[in-house]
């Protein structure tokens, strides 16, 4: 999740009022047609020319091992196929970064550091078939071994202004993460119950606040400012706070008010 300074910095007020937009949008998907209507509201703000979607099988070292649960948008397919066939995943550089660096990776950036053997004959091909810039991103689902893998290609020339781009990703990667974990997996249904506390807690907590400041606000102690926090990560099958408060923003237990 970017810091308060980098979202300050990089985005502008018109980016966050459609930010909001798409974030309000990713809490009603409950369908793979909404979920491409998502990915489309996701792309007039970020250069993504062509999107992939599925759930990634995780080693017990966040390598991606396979992809599963596909849905496709507007990738090329014969490249989908060739990737699985070839098993490219094992050169592929995003398969065995993207879930220990918990943020999105640029292509060229990748490229730039990754000469593992194979992966220059990977990228001729991935070259092949038009993908020579874009990001990747995702996130893990909570006890589980898979997580939600996103691949975008856009266009090179935009590339320079990347690190908006990339904060905006970062933003709004909990709350597709979340669409894409109703639409697939079926994950939280029911709305838990959260205290008013934990409520609290997790809507001061959306604002980037530390427990310290938390507790100034609440009028409690920083430990039981974490407590609460633990408790709605737990209720809410939440892998971290950021993740918890995507999930509490789609299930409308707190809001952005």
């Amino acid at each position: 999740m970017p810091t308060a300074t980098e979202i300050a910095r990089h985005l502008s007020k018109l980016d966050l009022v459609k930010a909001l937009d798409v974030i309000d949008t990713a809490r009603h998907v409950g369908s793979e047609q909404q979920m491409k209507r998502l990915m489309h509201l996701a792309s007039e703000l970020i250069p993504l020319e062509k999107v992939h979607i599925c759930v990634a099988a995780l080693d017990a070292d966040a390598n991606i091992v396979s992809t599963t649960r596909q849905m496709h948008i507007n990738f090329p397919l014969e490249w989908l196929n060739q990737y699985r066939e070839r098993e490219y995943f094992r050169v592929d550089p995003v398969a065995r970064e993207l879930f220990g660096a918990g943020r999105p990776l640029l292509w060229h950036e990748l490229r730039k550091r990754n000469v593992v053997d194979g992966a220059k004959q990977f990228y001729a091909d991935a070259r092949d078939f038009g993908l020579n810039e874009g990001f990747s991103f995702g996130a893990r689902f909570s006890q589980s071994s898979s997580a939600s893998f996103f691949t975008c290609i856009c266009d090179e020339r935009e590339m320079v202004r990347h690190r908006r781009h990339a904060v905006m990703i970062e933003f709004l990667t909990p709350h597709l993460h979340e669409a894409l974990a109703k639409v697939h997996l079926g994950l939280l249904k029911e709305a838990p119950v959260l205290s008013d506390r934990e409520r609290e807690a997790l809507n001061w907590a959306k604002f980037g606040k530390t427990d310290w400041e938390i507790s100034l606000q609440m009028g409690i102690g920083a430990r039981t400012v974490k407590f609460h926090l633990e408790n709605a990560m737990r209720k809410l099958q939440a892998n971290n706070r950021v993740q918890a408060m995507a999930i509490a923003l789609s299930q409308g237990l707190i809001d952005w008010g």
